[in-house]
């Protein structure tokens, strides 16, 4: 740990410093009370200025020196030295500057130290608060509030709001915006300076990026202290510090949040937001804001999260795509792919294989294409969850439904619309159709025969012989007479698109059991 040359000068500035080193990028390791040119290039060493001028090497050497003498004439004499001009002793000046190195190797020990022991970012700021003195708070990419200096306090409006309500409120959003800051924040790198725009005193901040996404954001509000050479270093080396939580957290992604979870969460609980804050908010997230998505949720049978933490790490190292975070005890799995059969086959066989292992089940969505559809997606992903733990249906056998994990809302939507009450249950159970498959199935227990399922291919399959033969494995030409013997024991013709359809709807519906 070295301290930077503008924090002693600004730590001596009650003795009025005269600096002759042209270096202030300049650091230490230490003080030395010894003039010799053995001395290492990063102490600096404490003397009067006649021992200084006296010395051999003197160039190579950085001093802070008691004038003790008359100045020379040529200033070059005095390159890399500090002048003291106070009544006070070496020892007393020696002590002085000892007490600034300790104050800051202290500081740092102290925050090295909560690191080591797996502290948070809580922790690091509050030791920070009595070496910096300015109020700061930690943002993650959705504008909601992470950490703060809570042993101090501010006047500025917008930052007592962010404090107040855990986040940044659509009106704070809107004056980011309209300061084009979610721009500037996207290609900023290095600690910034801003003076008073959206808060009511100049700030000093860094935007923390990961792969390209704005992950989090510190601010300092430039209130008790101004902006100075001295206070940039020392928030330099807060920001290395914190560093080190963020990058501990993105390796992990078990104690934080990942970058978009607080909107994905307020989304999908139906929080009011804005278009253009949600727009905002996902771009800083590193969300795709249109496209063709789909949104699964998973539910395991893991009460103290740990399996939920494997599967979450699995999910997004096996679907590199997928957006996965935690929601009421549930995994939500968000996907931007491509709109073809063969992207959405691939994503629900990765899921299907992923969830066999974890004895998990999942409901997806229909698609949808922008990013503010998630809540409804959401209820549509609910729904197929829960129908996935249905009662049995004979459907499941016919499409293998029951051994897998993956229920789409497409394939349970009919069964949610006809028996959403136990009114519309008992009501479905007293149609037509579904008096013709209870029929079938009766025939079928009686005669050994496979009826119910064949009809339902051939239905399925728009009344393709062909494609129905090799489903079922049988002849086409006894496809043909099959479906004709079924049209004749259940007494209808399947010619007609409306018999067709309710047949299907009823297939939806239909238990053996008459639940």
């Amino acid at each position: 740990m070295d301290i930077s040359l503008n924090i002693i000068l600004e730590e001596l500035e009650s003795s009025k410093p005269l600096c002759y080193i042209r270096n202030r990028s300049v650091r230490f390791s230490g003080i030395s009370p010894i003039v010799n040119e053995n001395i290492a290039k990063d102490k600096l060493i404490i003397c009067n200025l006649s021992d200084a001028l006296s010395s051999e090497g003197k160039s190579d050497n950085y001093f802070i020196v008691l004038i003790d003498c008359r100045l020379p004439k040529e200033s070059y004499a005095l390159m890399n030295m500090i002048l003291i001009d106070e009544m006070i002793s070496i020892p007393e000046l020696f002590i002085r500057v000892q007490s600034i190195f300790d104050k800051y190797f202290n500081w740092c020990i102290k925050m090295d130290q909560c690191l080591i022991r797996n502290r948070g970012i809580q922790d690091i700021l509050n030791l920070s608060e009595p070496v910096i003195g300015n109020f700061i708070t930690i943002s993650d990419s959705a504008f909601s509030l992470v950490a703060y200096t809570t042993g101090l306090t501010t006047n500025d409006e917008l930052t007592k709001r962010l404090v107040e309500n855990g986040y940044h409120d659509q009106e704070a959003i809107n004056s980011f915006s309209k300061n084009g800051l979610p721009l500037f924040w996207r290609d900023m790198n290095d600690i910034y300076e801003r003076p008073e725009t959206v808060t009511s005193c100049p700030i000093m901040a860094k935007v923390i990026h990961y792969n390209n996404f704005y992950y989090s954001h510190v601010v300092m509000l430039c209130e008790k202290h101004p902006i100075s050479p001295a206070l940039r270093d020392k928030f330099q080396i807060l920001i290395d510090r914190l560093m080190v939580c963020f990058e501990r957290q993105w390796v992990e992604n078990n104690q934080m949040p990942h970058v978009y979870d607080s909107l994905l969460i307020d989304l999908l609980n139906g929080k009011e937001l804005d278009r253009d804050s949600i727009m905002i908010r996902a771009k800083n997230s590193g969300l795709p804001t249109s496209g063709y998505f789909r949104l699964a949720k998973i539910s395991t049978s893991d009460h103290n999260g740990i399996m939920l933490q494997r599967l979450c790490q699995e999910l997004s190292e096996k679907i590199p795509q997928a957006r996965v975070t935690l929601s009421r005890d549930m995994l939500v799995v968000l996907v931007s792919m491509k709109s073809t059969r063969e992207a959405y086959t691939s994503f629900r066989k990765k899921l299907q294989d992923i969830l066999n292992s974890y004895d998990s089940n999942c409901g997806i969505s229909d698609p949808f294409f922008s990013i503010s559809d998630i809540r409804s997606a959401g209820q549509q992903a609910d729904i197929a969850l829960k129908a996935r733990f249905g009662k049995e249906l004979l459907i499941n056998r016919f499409e293998n439904r029951k051994t897998g994990r993956v229920q789409s809302f497409g394939e349970c939507y009919p069964a949610y619309i006809m028996v959403g009450t136990k009114e519309s249950h008992h009501i479905s159970r007293q149609t037509w159709a579904y008096r013709a498959l209870q029929k079938l199935y009766e025939y079928d227990r009686k005669h050994d025969t496979n009826n119910l399922e064949l009809l339902y291919v051939y239905l399925s399959n728009e009344r393709k012989a062909s494609e129905t033969s090799q489903i079922v494995h049988m002849h086409r030409n006894n496809v043909i007479y099959r479906i004709g013997k079924i049209s004749e024991i259940i007494e209808v013709d399947l010619n007609s698109s409306f018999v067709r359809l309710r047949l299907l709807m009823a297939y939806e519906v239909f238990s053996p059991k008459g639940e």
